[in-house]
């Protein structure tokens, strides 16, 4: 194969190429493409995959099936990079969104990724901020956190959820002429609400 087309027929890439085709072939879907991307591309033979063989190589190491349809859409849906999609699946993204929910709910979930229909479903709980590297106390004080938050706030933006955007820190707010100040106010367009 290497003579006729090129460099990266191994035999663990062969394998892997196996793997990825008994995994993924239609009949294992159910369904050549998921309802959520109808507006995209198809082949003409069916299903077309649309993250990178990194991405997919990922995924196929996740063995239960409505879990790693979760995060095919996920990753698909919000242009996860191949690093956040670990990221995701290490924090358990899929367990925690699922955990109080129904066995059918857990099967839409599979099948449309997460969905927003309430503005509890826009807010995780709880949330795994490992990235923020503090150290385990039973205490922050609340300029700590903070500061960590605003260290790796692209991180925490991910985390949050969807459509989380950062408006500003010690944000100066009124009411009744009583002034406040905000640690840190986000917007969330989805909701169209800050937070």
């Amino acid at each position: 194969m290497t003579e006729h087309y090129g460099k990266g027929y191994s035999v663990d890439n062969l394998k892997l190429i196996r793997r990825f085709y008994t995994i993924y072939k239609t009949d294992s879907i159910g369904k050549t493409v998921f309802p959520q991307f109808k507006n995209y591309p198809v082949t003409i033979t069916g299903r077309k995959f649309y993250l990178s063989w990194s991405h997919y190589l990922k995924l196929m190491r996740i063995s239960n099936i409505e879990e790693r349809h979760f995060y095919e859409i996920e990753s698909v849906k919000n242009d996860w990079s191949l690093s956040e999609l670990k990221r995701q699946y290490d924090s358990s993204l899929y367990e925690r969104l699922s955990l109080s929910k129904n066995k059918d709910e857990v099967m839409l979930l599979s099948q449309k990724g997460q969905i927003i229909e309430k503005p509890a479903d826009a807010i995780k709980d709880p949330y795994v901020l490992e990235f923020l590297q503090l150290p385990e106390l039973p205490v922050y004080s609340e300029t700590e956190l903070e500061n960590k938050i605003i260290d790796h706030l692209q991180q925490f933006l991910l985390e949050l959820g969807k459509g989380y955007t950062f408006v500003g820190r010690q944000v100066r707010l009124t009411f009744d002429e009583e002034h406040f100040k905000v640690d840190l106010v986000f917007f969330n367009r989805i909701l169209k609400c800050f937070v």
